[in-house]
């Protein structure tokens, strides 16, 4: 026997009259095949698209993985630019007869020369250490490493003062470079044994010369706005072995942050 109509009878609790819905058969069986087709699109999406999109999800964990890893390898290269550059005016400098730790001495070369001994092998460790501050002043930039592909980084400090124009060496050492630079202007690299070497940078003038032996706090140069700088001041580095060593872990006064009032105060001594 076929229906040709379904009625559906809605009883409330109370005795209140109830309601009817009526349905035709042909409506019936359409809505049993808009049932049919949403589960069978449901099951056809979690076969053929759901592993998909999981698979999405991983992929973008690996890619913002890689994107991480390329930014710290650009880092890497930025540093290993700098330190190349350094290299450069080292090796560009420097004559035959400097004597680097734990190389030999050529005996022909030491005969055509002044020295009789290697600046180092009248040092002690802790004049050379380059801990006393070039300048006594303000901070205006600290040392930063900056992640991104097109950032540049603040491999030193920029220090600035009012009454103090006189920069002093950081520790004894041998100057080994002493000239002007594109982007740092006149500028002092000096070379204190033990694998440290400091630089001073965007000086007005340098006050030594290149295979020179200098003392701790012996004036080297005059603060000046040489080079790439939008201000009088001195850009100060410090290398250990071909690394970037953050100034204030050395000096004690660049321990606490300093401004151009609290200067006398906090940077004085």
């Amino acid at each position: 026997m076929k229906y040709e109509k379904y009625t559906i009878l809605i009883l409330p609790d109370n005795e209140a009259t109830g309601r009817t819905i009526s349905i035709t058969a042909r409506m019936v069986t359409i809505l049993q095949m808009l049932a049919v087709l949403f589960i069978g699109a449901i099951i056809i999406f979690s076969i053929l698209y759901l592993p998909k999109a999981l698979e999405f999800q991983e992929i973008k964990r690996e890619n913002d993985y890689l994107l991480n890893e390329r930014q710290e390898v650009a880092g890497i290269l930025k540093n290993a630019k700098r330190i190349e550059e350094i290299n450069h005016f080292i090796e560009s400098t420097l004559g035959a007869h400097y004597d680097f730790p734990g190389e030999q001495k050529d005996e022909a070369a030491s005969q055509d020369e002044n020295w009789e001994l290697s600046p180092f092998e009248t040092m002690g460790l802790l004049e050379d250490l380059p801990t006393y501050l070039p300048i006594k002043g303000f901070v205006n930039a600290g040392f930063q490493v900056r992640e991104g592909l097109f950032s540049r980084d603040h491999l030193g400090i920029d220090l600035s003062s009012i009454e103090d124009r006189v920069v002093k060496a950081a520790g004894r050492g041998y100057v080994i470079f002493s000239d002007w630079t594109y982007r740092f202007g006149n500028t002092i690299m000096i070379d204190h044994g033990n694998g440290y070497l400091t630089v001073y940078s965007h000086n007005e003038q340098n006050l030594v010369s290149q295979r020179q032996v200098v003392d701790r706090a012996e004036p080297i140069a005059v603060m000046g706005n040489t080079g790439i700088s939008e201000g009088a001041h001195l850009h100060f580095e410090i290398w250990h072995k071909g690394v970037p060593l953050d100034p204030a872990t050395f000096i004690t006064e660049l321990r606490t942050e300093t401004t151009p009032q609290g200067e006398q105060e906090e940077i004085d001594g």
